[in-house]
């Protein structure tokens, strides 16, 4: 795997995973913990819920989610079809699995996601591979380049080291956005990277670390 700015499949899930997961998504927003949104300033234009999973309920997914959720982070099992997915990606991206979470979103017609970075942990990425459940068709814009989205796609990109956003949605999006937390390596890159330079320092000023 280089480290290009994003990797897309086309129809990467089935009709069947997209009504599986619509089916889940609804039961969710009807538990009690349907606030639980990203970030607090991406959430004022999320114009939705948003759902964190810890997975692998590691160190490092722990700090992620906990840091990215403004409220309960899920540790419970998570459906078959959802780990079904999850292989697929690791097999296909080639993408490890000792730490990775999920964050689930369903957004209203007018939601959209603000330029942002995703947080990031030293000596590692925060990797993305979103799958589009449910949406027109869109771009996503990662730091100088789009990704053409179409529903079923899945899409990936080191979200801790470009920024990115969308544009306003004009009717309901759903998409799951799977993370995987891995070493620089695993995407070509070291600590004198220029663009892990870059998120280490937006790391110590918003993270705290």
């Amino acid at each position: 795997m280089g480290s290009e700015d994003y990797k897309i499949i086309k129809n990467f899930i089935s009709h069947k995973e997209v009504n599986d997961i619509l089916k889940w998504i609804d039961t969710l927003n009807n538990q009690e913990f349907k606030a639980n949104h990203h970030l607090a300033e991406l959430s004022k234009t999320l114009n939705g819920n948003s759902y964190i999973f810890d997975i692998s309920q590691t160190e490092y997914t722990n700090y992620i989610t906990n840091f990215q959720s403004v409220g309960e982070v899920k540790k419970d099992p998570v459906p078959d079809f959802i780990i079904n997915i999850i292989d697929r990606i690791s097999e296909t991206i080639n993408l490890p699995k000792e730490h990775m979470f999920l964050q689930a979103v369903d957004m209203n017609k007018g939601g959209k996601i603000d330029p942002h970075y995703d947080a990031s942990i030293q000596g590692y990425i925060n990797y993305k591979c979103n799958v589009s459940v449910l949406s027109e068709d869109y771009n996503l814009y990662v730091d100088k380049t789009y990704v053409p989205v179409e529903q079923r796609d899945l899409y990936c990109f080191e979200a801790s080291l470009y920024k990115h956003w969308t544009n306003e949605f004009n009717s309901r999006r759903v998409f799951l956005s799977f993370g995987f937390i891995v070493p620089y390596n695993v995407t070509g890159r070291n600590e004198n990277d220029p663009r892990v330079r870059l998120s280490q320092r937006i790391q110590k000023y918003f993270q705290q670390l």
